[in-house]
């Protein structure tokens, strides 16, 4: 996998990867002749300018740059846990039908038999109570329906025709109770009704008045117009079955019982120790921050602690964890909670190196930070005055900002870059490469760059002796800022010894140790306005026979 390339040795790739280029396009070689001479081409081949923000435009997503008013910069990496959703926890399961029967009694059949035919009117109440299914420990007071279907099958054996008004006296569509009313005519036999309501956008109190929870109650109001001769005889009446379905929430006011919210583990790479090889390196950020934002929407008191909470690099040579402690890691996480239904809460916290080791976890060059949560909702019991919606969710949003002030020596940076040379060499004595160098940042850059077969055998090492300063720092002053660019000269030449093997060459292998000013041992600061200018130049050999 190629790695981002840093700053500091990028454009001296160009001058390999601008040798193909100059010479293939700009070169024209023919043979003619038996005599040789040695003519030589030299040619501009590239200016580059370039700040910070030019190389990490193309950094792992999760790594941003950010300056501030005076364009100090600052690394940041972010990474995000979220909890499980509400509709994922507390779910509505498939409701159990419920029977029953309103059968007339002995003075009601008295009654009803004694009315003038077809005028007589008697009405017959009764009422149903459903203890709605919620699933788990959850108890439900208030249930906003997203969708909701009454299926409702009568069967009707009065002997006169009735309109029977269902009443569910705790569902309200803007404030509007829901009412339904059933005509049946009596012919001789048993009647049997089946129909279904949509309930989709009502809100539904189950308390029954106050006094419970999760419970539905149906009226029914059954009115008889006497329009038979034939009497009506003990047993007379109606029964019906009652099945809630399809039955989804927008919202919830209840107790929601005691969830495990959490299940997740989330990971930020610290992109700038993933790209380099840190044995014997050092890095000492003065001042390292992790910022940790709270967010929830859950009306509900939450417990959340730190299950993981660290530093790891997964090696080689071996996994290591490097725990992150401190009086400025809250013990349980104070989750906030919002107190109207739809809203989130927010609250956050820092850690810094005054209350936690970050100043320590940072100078072990971690490559990722680790973090998980463990949380549970209504830690101490029942509370009646829960809410969530549909979409309610926590999430902790953790952010680690590596302000670029302090020091760094030995990182050492390699890349392997698949290449080859398709060109015609052989009128090629030899290829000088010329790199006019201004630095303006305050790092010192020992190179390497090789040229490879395809078993890895060096063919040549572009930069002999290997790892020698081709990028020397530009000056500081007493603040750590840099205040003149130091301006270098380097050639880098293919001798002759070497060009018959170059259509060899598979790979180039790219190497930079980098050091801060003074080997690393003075502090210094990063801003978006140094640049780095590089002026690369050719000069080609050739031989030419005629």
């Amino acid at each position: 996998m190629k790695k981002q390339l840093p700053i500091f040795y990028i454009s001296l790739i160009l001058s390999v990867i601008a040798f193909q280029g100059c010479v293939k396009d700009k070169i024209d070689l023919t043979k003619s002749g038996n005599n040789s001479i040695s003519p030589q081409y030299a040619g501009a081949l590239v200016y580059s300018s370039l700040t910070i923000k030019d190389i990490m435009k193309n950094a792992n997503k999760n790594q941003q740059l950010t300056a501030d008013s005076t364009g100090f910069i600052t690394l940041v990496y972010k990474g995000n846990l979220f909890s499980l959703k509400a509709a994922d926890v507390v779910t509505i399961p498939a409701q159990t039908p419920v029977n029953g029967n309103t059968t007339l009694s002995a003075a009601e059949i008295a009654v009803l038999n004694a009315l003038p035919s077809p005028t007589g009117i008697m009405t017959v109440s009764d009422s149903s109570l459903i203890n709605f299914q919620t699933g788990g420990s959850a108890q439900i007071d208030i249930l906003n329906c997203k969708t909701a279907t009454l299926a409702l099958n009568l069967t009707y054996n009065i002997k006169d025709n009735a309109v029977i008004k269902v009443t569910i006296p705790g569902a309200t569509l803007n404030g509007v109770v829901f009412t339904q009313t059933i005509p049946v005519t009596y012919v001789n036999s048993p009647v049997t009704i089946n129909n279904s309501y949509s309930l989709d956008g009502y809100k539904i109190d189950m308390t029954n008045g106050n006094t419970t929870h999760d419970v539905i109650k149906i009226m029914y109001d059954i009115t008889i117009t006497k329009t038979t001769n034939t009497p009506s005889t003990i047993g007379d009446g109606v029964s019906f079955t009652e099945t809630f379905t399809n039955v989804a929430y927008n919202s919830i006011i209840g107790y929601l019982g005691q969830q495990f919210l959490s299940p997740n583990t989330d990971t930020i790479p610290i992109t700038l120790f993933q790209s380099s090889i840190l044995n014997g390196a050092s890095f000492h950020i003065l001042n390292p921050l992790i910022k940790v934002f709270l967010t929830n929407s859950y009306g509900l008191p939450i417990k959340a602690n730190f299950n993981t909470f660290e530093g790891y690099s997964p090696g080689p040579p071996a996994p290591t964890n490097y725990p992150i402690t401190g009086s400025g890691i809250p013990n349980p996480i104070p989750i906030p909670t919002p107190t109207t239904i739809g809203q989130s809460a927010v609250d956050s916290f820092s850690l810094d190196k005054n209350n936690s080791n970050i100043f320590t976890l940072i100078n072990q060059l971690p490559k990722n930070v680790i973090y998980n949560v463990s949380s549970q909702s209504n830690p101490l019991g029942p509370v009646y005055s829960n809410f969530i919606t549909d979409s309610s969710q926590f999430r902790i949003d953790m952010e680690l900002d590596l302000p670029l002030e302090g020091t760094a020596s030995n990182f050492l940076f390699q890349d392997t870059v698949a290449y080859s040379f398709n060109t015609n060499t052989d009128l090629v004595k030899a290829i000088t490469v010329r790199a006019y160098i201004d630095n303006g940042f305050p790092i010192d850059v020992n190179m390497r760059i090789a040229f490879v077969d395809s078993a890895y055998n060096v063919i040549d090492e572009l930069i002999n002796p290997t790892y020698q300063l081709v990028m020397p720092s530009a000056s500081i002053g007493s603040n750590g800022m840099v205040t003149v660019p130091t301006q270098s000269t380097h050639d880098f030449t293919i001798p002759s010894s070497v060009i018959p093997q170059i259509g060899k060459v598979k790979y180039i292998l790219i190497g930079a140790i980098v050091n801060t000013i003074n080997s690393g041992t003075t502090d210094v600061k990063i801003y978006d306005f140094y640049h780095l200018d590089v002026k690369l130049g050719v000069n080609v050999q050739l031989y030419l026979k005629f």
